[in-house]
């Protein structure tokens, strides 16, 4: 949702609060990943000697050249540094925070995110398609495209049953323009979720 952040923050009903069980889980694994290192530290010298006696006793030589070097702790420590500084930046980042409707507390929740090969032209008839509320004109959407420039983001607010799609151009992050956030309500609302449950991909067959 960080693409999008600086537009929900501009609209009003929005607000970004902290989600417990993503900051529960982020948390967890920033405690595993010290106490991995407070374990390595402590056990240095054994975890030194147990790795040089099982690269001794290995059967592959490439395993048996490792024999002086006592990595297991080293490797450790170096592991659990690096997933501990994704932990913090998980925590302190946008990971566990989401955005939430004002006036009922509702969270909203990502439904997709797809990446597209837009040209300005489409990119503007997409934007349209899913501001008028017809799935015949949305549906099936393009093939998704690794580095593509036109991002469809969709949300809802299921409590609310509200629809919210956000479109992001630009392949390079620092220079993305956010197209207007659409709201669906109603029967758009139904539409989309239909639409949502098969993938995007299926063309609209009216029920």
């Amino acid at each position: 949702m960080a693409l999008y952040d600086a537009t929900f923050s501009r609209t009003p009903g929005f607000v970004s609060r902290r989600s417990l069980p993503r900051t529960i889980v982020a948390t967890g694994a920033l405690l595993l990943c010290m106490a991995a290192v407070v374990f390595a530290v402590v056990n240095f010298a054994g975890l030194m000697e147990y790795s040089k006696e099982s690269a001794e006793e290995a059967s592959r030589p490439r395993y048996q050249a490792m024999r002086g070097l006592g990595i297991l702790p080293i490797a450790i420590i170096i592991l659990a540094v690096t997933f501990g500084v994704f932990a913090v930046g998980a925590i302190t980042g946008s990971w566990t925070r989401v955005w939430v409707r004002e006036q009922t507390g509702t969270p909203l929740r990502k439904r997709f995110e797809g990446y597209h090969a837009l040209s300005p032209d489409a990119f503007e008839r997409l934007h349209a398609a899913f501001a008028s509320g017809d799935p015949t004109r949305y549906v099936p959407l393009s093939e998704q495209t690794r580095g593509g420039d036109g991002v469809v983001f969709i949300w809802t607010a299921d409590a609310d049953q509200l629809a919210f799609v956000g479109m992001t151009w630009g392949s390079r992050r620092k220079a993305t323009c956010n197209a207007p956030l659409i709201v669906l309500r109603g029967r758009q609302f139904d539409d989309l979720d239909r639409a949502l449950r098969a993938g995007l991909t299926a063309p609209w067959v009216a029920g």
